[in-house]
């Protein structure tokens, strides 16, 4: 969810480089798509892309950009409520409609969740969340743990992260919107150990889980096995790779992957094995929401819309019709 696309693209050697692991165009595609052969059937969910690619501010050019691709939906980031305050937020209901764009879910980066920490003061801003999103027709709002990995935290305040998460699930569904649980890496839901304590610990009628195929496996998840686990629980997914160069950091030592300004990039160029994530989704049954959300890469050429494209290009050979 690191709000960071910038990289070495201005120097020469950054810039053929990228072109020669990513290519510059959809058109490009061929070879990186050894991991998505197509699957027999379409399948039916729904697909957005998140803002979070475009620059700080830029929401009306990710916006439009999202729409001019395909993508049904737009996961937004949390700074857009102060850019629509208060009765704004119908010019944002309206523009969406006008480009045919559902908010499917928004980030609550305000929200903070560490474990053994109250959350009074985070409420007021979480219901300023919750408000914005239902007057979006939103269905969901996104939070993190707030923890640490690897971090052996007492039972009374892991329990206590669980009550705090849950309390925020009841007020978004009082309002008609779904709560989802983010694991992220560099955080409690980093590893495997932590997703099960969090999602233990929290209701299931008011906690769901975000899926992020990309985070999981970084953090040495298997993101199959996490679908089939909770597939009663699924919210939505988030869709990416993960380079190859920060996979490998990771594995010989856990601080570079913190450490790591580019950790992701384009579907199919990266190391994740897609085919049984696809087949877990298939197998479950889940026909909710998928979302690319591409953030701590190097933008192509062409920008964000030109990921859009090479992402909408995997996406559409995995099975799904963007």
């Amino acid at each position: 969810m690191t709000k960071e696309i910038t990289s070495g693209l201005n120097r020469p050697s950054g810039r053929r480089q990228f072109l020669k692991q990513m290519g510059v165009s959809a058109l490009a595609w061929g070879a990186a798509s050894s991991a998505l052969d197509a699957f027999p059937r379409a399948m039916p969910n729904p697909v957005g892309y998140s803002t979070i690619s475009w620059p700080d501010a830029k929401y009306e050019q990710a916006l439009e950009e999202i729409s001019e691709v395909g993508y049904k939906g737009a996961q937004l980031m949390g700074e857009i409520v102060q850019a629509y305050p208060g009765d704004k937020v119908g010019e944002l209901r309206d523009h969406l409609q006008k480009l045919k764009l559902v908010a499917t879910s928004m980030s609550c980066h305000s929200v903070s969740l560490a474990p053994g920490k109250p959350i009074d003061q985070a409420l007021g801003r979480f219901r300023e969340d919750v408000k914005f999103m239902k007057a979006l027709g939103g269905p969901f709002l996104q939070v993190t743990d707030g923890g640490k990995p690897h971090v052996d935290y007492p039972a009374d305040d892991i329990k206590q992260l669980g009550a705090s998460m849950t309390e925020l699930g009841k007020i978004a569904k009082d309002s008609g919107v779904t709560l989802g649980y983010h694991p992220h890496f560099g955080m409690l839901g980093e590893t495997r150990e932590g997703v099960s304590k969090v999602m233990d610990s929290t209701d299931p009628d008011y906690v769901k889980i975000i899926v992020d195929v990309a985070h999981l496996t970084l953090g040495g998840c298997d993101p199959a096995e996490v679908i089939r686990t909770y597939h009663q629980r699924l919210a939505f997914f988030h869709m990416k790779d993960l380079r190859k160069e920060t996979s490998e950091a990771v594995k010989q030592n856990h601080d570079a992957g913190g450490r790591a300004r580019l950790r992701f990039c384009e579907i199919g160029h990266g190391v994740l094995d897609f085919k049984p994530i696809v087949a877990a989704i298939r197998d479950v049954k889940f026909e909710g929401w998928l979302v690319v959300e591409l953030d701590r890469y190097v933008p192509p050429p062409g920008g964000p819309i030109e990921s859009a494209r090479i992402n909408k290009a995997a996406l559409e050979q995995l099975g799904f019709k963007v």
